[in-house]
């Protein structure tokens, strides 16, 4: 469907659509429940540890689904190997392959050091995963926990600038593109990284509150107060700077703006969700929703759906302006096939199966923790 003040070119499509949505959606989890490990390890809130712990499994899981987003939206996806066989540091794919690479390096560091000791006690019981955990530990018989724990200090905060690195790699190609209006701004990189933040605590407390549930464990509340606190702060920061980033290109691209605003009043839905939930977020965080586990628990739910339309807002509305800047063009979502709604909840399924496999091997709770509860 297209609409128009005059002619279009005939050839412009809305070439990204829920894949590309989906990608730094996943990434911004990644990046944002780093935050957590910031608070353990930089901070001194131990009290954060087992959620600490989960946002790991997480983060360790979305880092390994996520490229799968850009690869399954090429027409070849094998090409997609060539890039560490012909390397052109010129090339945001090949610097995206190098970011990769190195946080998933740290972050099986950090997995290792992290979890060496529950994979020790986990291969005493001999079962499949056991037997899976005594490989994980590469021979290692004696733990010493105090060592263990400042290398996973290491590690973890050298992983913090590494995330926000990764996940502000999509803001930092946007921002680059000067030519189309709604992304050549630097605010574009800053909303990446805010909204990261709200995804990343929001979906590590979710997914901590859920699975104490299931176990049958109670979540202690006032525990989860100060990552809240984070979670409200930093949706206002969004919210501020999505207003600052409308004050901009309607300032840089006056002669645009009409096609600005129908782009956004096409998405007139996902913006509203954005700001209602942000604004939610905000409010409910620094309210008495944040003394209570229910509130707690909407919370997130409302971040996690804020922040994907963040995502779409930022994605699809700046393709739907036409190259010759007469109109704008609708994307076309698809239900199976590339770039379709079938391929996102494959990557979700896939994401979800990893964590699982994670848990499994290395065990909900630490072996310190289960020592604390005996």
């Amino acid at each position: 469907m297209i609409e128009t003040h005059g002619p279009t070119l005939p050839n412009h499509i809305v070439e990204w659509t829920v894949l590309i949505v989906t990608y730094p959606f996943f990434s911004g989890i990644v990046a944002g429940s780093t935050i957590i490990t910031a608070l353990v390890y930089l901070f001194g809130f131990k009290n954060l540890q087992h959620l600490e712990r989960v946002g790991h499994f997480l983060a360790l899981s979305l880092l390994l689904v996520a490229p799968l987003a850009p690869m399954f939206d090429l027409t070849m996806p094998i090409r997609a190997l060539f890039v560490p066989f012909y390397p052109n540091i010129a090339s945001p794919i090949f610097l995206f392959f190098v970011l990769w690479n190195l946080l998933l390096v740290i972050m099986l560091l950090k997995s290792y050091f992290l979890l060496r000791r529950d994979f020790v006690e986990r291969a005493k019981e001999g079962d499949l995963f056991g037997k899976i955990a005594g490989v994980l530990t590469f021979g290692a018989k004696e733990i010493n926990p105090e060592e263990d724990e400042k290398k996973v200090k290491l590690f973890g905060i050298i992983s913090v600038p590494l995330a926000m690195l990764f996940t502000s790699y999509v803001g930092f190609l946007l921002s680059s593109m000067h030519s189309i209006p709604l992304w050549g701004t630097p605010m574009v990189i800053l909303v990446f990284l805010a909204s990261a933040v709200v995804s990343g605590i929001g979906a590590a407390m979710l997914v901590y509150i859920v699975g104490q549930y299931i176990l049958g464990e109670k979540v202690d509340v006032n525990n989860l107060r100060v990552p809240t606190i984070i979670l409200a702060a930093f949706a206002g920061v969004d919210l501020l700077l999505f207003l600052l980033e409308l004050v901009l290109e309607w300032y840089w691209n006056t002669a645009e703006w009409s096609l600005i605003s129908m782009a956004m009043k096409a998405n007139f839905f996902f913006y509203l969700v954005k700001i209602v939930g942000l604004l939610f977020v905000f409010i409910g965080g620094l309210s008495s929703l944040n003394r209570s586990l229910s509130g707690i628990t909407i919370l997130s739910v409302v971040s996690l759906i804020a922040v994907y339309a963040v995502r779409w807002t930022l994605v699809i509305p700046g393709q739907m302006i036409d190259k010759g800047h007469r109109g704008i063009v609708y994307p076309h979502i698809k239900l199976i096939g590339r770039e379709g709604v079938s391929e996102v909840i494959a990557l979700y399924f896939l994401a979800f199966f990893l964590f699982l496999l994670f848990v499994s091997i290395a065990g909900w709770k630490s072996a310190s923790h289960k020592e604390e509860v005996v």
